[in-house]
């Protein structure tokens, strides 16, 4: 279980004896899976996730946010979003740069040069992501497996965004809250040099993300983003997408600083790309 490093990043100020006890009461805070929904915790949450006894991650089983017939990708065209790019309120020039993007084949993507992915480009990582859930740390951590492995915090206590964003970051600040069986996350702070999406959907440091998690049985969860970005949009816009449970598999370890297979993939201006390996 990945629990204890995650206690430890998050209350390194407190006693080792304190985090084992957190972490042992995280651990065992599952009960039995029902037949007909998804697994809960003791105080009637939805377990996001394995089971007691048992391993899993998630996969999205699509992760498209747009349809778009301009995409690089000719195989992704034939896939289905929830969205067609000429229904999402883009602003002119982010069409426009979306369009470059899909022409240079997304060669100027940080993602390539291993920096993290936040948002909807998270949850649509190759080789998936756990979800680990920490009642007693009032905290959700979010694991991502490719890329550069890294971790987003979702703080649980009923906290604000800080009133003022003095360094936004590629995963943003996020913090939130149950609304019955579905998690909502609510993120700003992205730095402009994040992209949330594969699909080359730009975003500004304007965004504000709101995310929904509703896992409806064990295998099976449902997650839809809006993004609020008056930046690069003229309007808010949902989509979203399914994402599957991969029973008694575990996430491995992936490290794209040391393994980029890509370099191929960064030719023409992306070899110009501010955001350097």
């Amino acid at each position: 279980m990945l629990a204890p490093l995650l206690a430890v990043l998050g209350a390194c100020s407190q006693s080792d004896e304190s985090i084992t006890e957190q972490t042992k009461s995280a651990v065992t805070q599952t009960t039995t899976v029902t037949a007909d929904g998804p697994p809960r915790l003791e105080d009637g949450s939805v377990n996001l996730g394995p089971p007691p006894g048992s391993m899993g991650f998630w996969t999205a089983n699509n992760g498209r946010l747009v349809n778009d017939p301009n995409n690089y990708e000719a195989a992704r065209r034939e896939m289905n979003s929830r969205v067609n790019i000429e229904d999402a309120p883009l602003q002119p020039w982010t069409l426009a740069l979306t369009n470059y993007r899909q022409d240079t084949f997304i060669a100027s993507e940080p993602y390539t040069r291993c920096k993290p992915a936040g948002g909807p480009r998270q949850i649509m990582s190759p080789y998936g992501f756990e979800i680990v859930q920490m009642p007693e740390m009032e905290r959700v951590y979010i694991l991502t497996v490719s890329n550069a492995m890294s971790y987003r915090t979702i703080y649980m206590d009923g906290r604000e965004h800080p009133a003022e964003i003095l360094r936004p970051t590629y995963l943003g600040h996020s913090i939130g809250h149950w609304e019955g069986d579905t998690l909502v996350i609510d993120t700003v702070g992205f730095s402009e040099r994040s992209w949330t999406n594969r699909d080359g959907l730009p975003t500004t440091d304007k965004l504000h993300l709101t995310e929904r998690l509703t896992r409806s049985s064990l295998n099976d969860m449902d997650y839809t983003f809006t993004i609020d970005d008056p930046g690069a949009y003229t309007a808010p816009w949902t989509s979203g997408f399914g994402v599957e449970w991969n029973a008694d598999q575990e996430v491995f370890e992936y490290m794209c600083q040391e393994n980029n297979i890509s370099p191929a993939a960064m030719v023409g201006e992306g070899r110009l790309s501010i955001i350097v390996p």
